[in-house]
């Protein structure tokens, strides 16, 4: 009988080690075909990037583009929940995504900007290679030049016009359009770049707007954060990386982060409700250095960090806003082969950094406008509520030009101290939301 027994064991132990075997080929040959899909769709849209970005764009297409625009400033604006500004989604749809608004597996680059900037969207899209969603800011006089800008961008950079979506934002209390613009929709703008050489197109755009600072409009605050919910609104995908128009990101950033994604599993549906968000450091430099001098990889930048050409962004400024990045220990490790996490970092005050999530994360609050405690405030919210902080070891972001305080606006410091109480009063109410959380934001 003992015989038996040790023999039906032995099977028993057999029949499961062999069922494992089974089950681990089976998980294999799944994985497998995933990363094989992947990799399949990868090259179809790679393929059909291929084709759109030599399709030209006619001018019977801009002038269909104008058209549609004009319309939708007419009757298609909704207001913001302050009801200070007005909100037109989609204003121009990247052709990539069709006219289905289906959630991709795939991350968006989310960015904000004024008209005279939008110029920094021809190297970001360049370097990103992928979606991007762009809130722009303009005063309601300026309408007509925005969409000229918007439809020169278009026409002159075909990328953008595959990848690139714009939403505009305006404030309700300036004057309506001037020279009857809005009642006359067939009329070519004033501000008409149809026919103009793309090689000038940067100058062309940073001249609409005499003042080249984001803070200075007629009195008019700026809507940063509302600008940042508007763009993650309307990024259909899983991931968002947040930044601003002139940070350019590290080469390819987009398709690195994919791959790190399906190696780590982040897309499976058990990690849907995972709290990590993935650091990308930031730097600046020299304003001198040629858009083609910009660094593309980590190399290339620790190269200008030996030369003092670069330096941790906001190092001047504001220096612990930045260094729990950990910059020290960043620059240690050199270049590998893939994207991957180098280490996680412990939220303290006032840590800002940039970072890719999803985009289930909480939004920024609206309150915050103009200078100061605008994103600090949305990442304490991150701490508060159990995020952790993973910094990727080849990623970054590029701010072209050192940040010094001569680079500011007139009226920096006093909005500064405003949104500094406004953050006060921020930090109390986060303890109404979590009530169950240890966390705080000092």
């Amino acid at each position: 009988m003992a015989v038996y027994l040790r023999r039906a064991i032995l099977f028993m132990v057999l029949l499961i080690a062999v069922l494992q075997v089974i089950h681990l080929t089976l998980l294999s040959k799944l994985e497998s075909k995933k990363v094989e899909r992947i990799k399949r769709s990868k090259a179809a849209l790679n393929e059909v990037l291929s084709e759109n970005v030599h399709t030209p764009y006619q001018n019977n297409d801009l002038i269909e583009d104008r058209k549609r625009m004009w319309n939708l400033v007419k009757d298609s604006s909704i207001l913001d929940s302050s009801g200070e500004y007005r909100i037109i989604n989609h204003f121009s749809r990247a052709q990539s995504l069709g006219y289905r608004n289906h959630v991709r597996k795939d991350v968006t680059l989310v960015t904000q900007s004024s008209i005279s900037r939008l110029h920094h969207l021809i190297t970001v899209m360049q370097r990103w290679q992928g979606l991007v969603s762009v809130a722009v800011f303009t005063l309601t006089e300026d309408i007509s030049s925005t969409i000229e800008a918007i439809l020169l961008l278009r026409r002159c950079f075909p990328i953008i016009r595959y990848n690139a979506s714009f939403h505009l934002i305006s404030p309700l209390r300036v004057p309506v359009v001037v020279s009857g613009a809005l009642s006359s929709i067939s009329r070519p703008s004033d501000y008409s770049f149809s026919n103009v050489d793309c090689e000038t197109a940067t100058e062309l755009i940073q001249a609409l707007q005499p003042s080249n600072i984001n803070y200075d409009h007629k009195g008019v605050p700026f809507p940063n954060n509302l600008l940042r919910n508007v763009g993650r609104h309307n990024a259909f995908t899983e991931f968002v990386f947040v930044t601003d128009i002139d940070l350019i990101p590290s080469y390819n950033l987009r398709q690195q982060f994919m791959e790190f994604a399906v190696t780590n599993r982040i897309l499976d549906e058990s990690m849907k409700e995972d709290k990590t968000v993935f650091v990308v450091p930031a730097y600046e430099v020299k304003e001198e250095l040629s858009d083609e001098s910009i660094p593309r990889d980590k190399s290339e930048l620790l190269r200008l960090v030996d030369t003092l050409e670069a330096r941790p962004f906001y190092f001047e400024l504001c220096w612990k806003c930045h260094k729990y990045t950990d910059y020290d220990a960043w620059q240690r490790e050199r270049q590998t082969p893939k994207l991957t996490v180098l280490f996680e970092v412990l939220w303290r005050d006032p840590w800002e950094p940039f970072y890719i999530s999803r985009n289930n994360v909480p939004f920024y609050d609206e309150r915050f406008r103009q200078y100061g405690f605008n994103r600090i405030s949305q990442v304490c919210e991150l701490h508060f509520s159990g995020f952790k902080f993973s910094v990727l070891n080849n990623a970054f972001v590029v701010h072209k030009g050192l940040k010094t305080a001569n680079t500011f606006h007139k009226q920096k410091d006093l909005e500064l101290e405003k949104n500094r109480l406004l953050f006060r009063q921020f930090k109390n109410e986060l303890k109404d939301r979590y009530p169950d959380s240890s966390r705080r934001c000092y």
